[in-house]
């Protein structure tokens, strides 16, 4: 049995992110484009920016529509107010926050918004608490993290983005037998375990997985998606309209 298809958030994250009517797009850090292609199918015309210029050149062969760039967030190729939305899904903490922000106001035109989504692990049901125990009785660090939601205070603290807002919603997964060890196995500290402490994991989240599934429909693994979004200012950016130059006050 294969994973079911699926989607990085719930179809309400995203209308809630973008907005339902038709908006000009741009995602930052797409990666292998999940999050663009959602959008997209959404209606909305996507364009895309990421430094994996390999991955760049999937996307534009996935997505018929907008222009797809291998680049750098903190200097991006585009016009001046040339967004409605700008988007990060899973990736403002890798941008560095003070150059990052003012490209992203720059690129946005007045009246549009920052949109901002990170996916966080629900510990709040049982089975999940049990898998959290048992990767962590093999490794301690296991399933710790902040998730990145730390860049979020960057933006509350920015002159060129107002009105922040969080929404979470309930972002709940289908994962197949395979998918959960597959999962377990591509984690960072789980290359470093000896074989024996390896494969007795995988038995243990095997027959985890036996006992809480029932076939044939899949595991559903749970989710938050916490979503933010915040208003562009543009009272500290003046645009030179000749030039198409932006000039930031101190």
């Amino acid at each position: 049995m294969t994973d079911p298809p699926r989607t990085p958030y719930p179809a309400a994250a995203t209308a809630w992110m973008v907005g339902e009517e038709r908006a000009r797009v741009l995602d930052l850090g797409s990666g292998r484009g999940s999050f663009a292609t959602m959008l997209a199918d959404a209606g909305h015309e996507v364009f895309t920016l990421d430094r994996d210029a390999d991955r760049v050149a999937v996307l534009a062969g996935r997505l018929d529509s907008g222009l797809h760039v291998a680049g750098q967030v903190e200097a991006m190729p585009f016009l001046s107010c040339h967004f409605d939305v700008v988007t990060a899904s899973q990736t403002l903490h890798h941008f560095a926050p003070g150059l990052a922000l003012t490209e992203i106001a720059r690129v946005l035109r007045p009246g549009g918004h920052l949109a901002i989504a990170y996916n966080t692990r629900d510990d709040t049901v049982p089975w999940v608490r049990r898998l959290t125990a048992m990767m962590r009785a093999a490794d301690p660090t296991a399933m710790s993290g902040d998730f990145g939601q730390e860049a979020v205070d960057t933006v509350a603290d920015s002159p060129y983005f107002v009105g922040l807002e969080r929404r979470t919603f309930r972002n709940w997964v289908p994962i197949t037998r395979g998918g959960l060890l597959s999962m377990v196995r591509r984690q960072p500290w789980a290359a470093g375990l000896d074989d024996d402490t390896r494969e007795q994991l995988l038995g243990e989240v095997g027959q985890l997985y036996d006992t809480s599934a029932r076939p044939p429909e899949p595991l559903l693994l749970p989710f938050q998606a916490a979503c933010w979004r915040a208003e562009v200012d543009h009272t500290d950016l003046v645009l030179d309209e000749v030039a198409d130059a932006l000039e930031i006050r101190i």
